[in-house]
């Protein structure tokens, strides 16, 4: 009998970073969206800093906890878009971690980067839709060199996602459907 329940309960233990008694979440294929418009590319090293602030101001980082991440990258002549997804043991645990870089965030607004001489404003809000919430930091520059960059970091359930949408003049609908897309995978 003794060895049944501990079948039993090796059967039903939770694996660190498992979505549900079924196993974690296929981050592989959720974020492997076709964007029309947009052809693959290899992404960049995930940023673990979510943007600089001023001098003596604490940068919001991504907690170092999430490990390495499944990454997707897409571009055009417009536009460049990555997404950096990790799978958290328990929904708990993403919503801690989002919690954290809300908290955190507002910080950015204190050091809107101005390259090239141009002007810079940087913007935080909360943002929800297809299923996550979270986090987007809107950095725009205008003058010589214009570029609009934008960072959501955002969860569903125990999946939080970063995706970094920069260019000249991005369309940052493409971001709003790539989210849309990877939650419908999710499901």
């Amino acid at each position: 009998m003794a060895a049944v329940v501990g079948v039993l309960i090796a059967c039903t233990s939770t694996v660190a970073g498992t979505a549900s008694p079924g196993g974690p979440p296929d981050l592989e294929a959720a974020l492997s969206v076709q964007l029309p418009g947009l052809r693959p590319v290899d992404p960049p090293p995930p940023p673990w800093q979510l943007c600089t602030t001023a001098p003596g101001t604490r940068a919001p980082r991504l907690d170092p906890a999430l490990g390495e991440p499944v990454t997707r990258g897409y571009a055009s002549e417009e536009m460049a878009l990555y997404a950096y997804a990790w799978a958290t043991s328990a929904p708990m645990v993403a919503e801690a971690i989002l919690g954290q870089a809300e908290m955190e965030a507002p910080d950015c607004t204190s050091a809107p980067p101005s390259p090239g001489g141009g002007a810079g404003a940087r913007t935080v809000d909360g943002w929800t839709g297809s299923g996550w919430s979270g986090v987007t930091i809107r950095t725009a520059v205008s003058g010589p060199g214009p570029a609009v960059d934008e960072t959501r970091l955002v969860h569903a359930e125990e999946v939080v996602v970063l995706v970094i949408a920069a260019g000249d003049e991005p369309d940052l609908r493409r971001v709003d459907d790539y989210l849309a897309a990877v939650a419908d995978r999710l499901r």
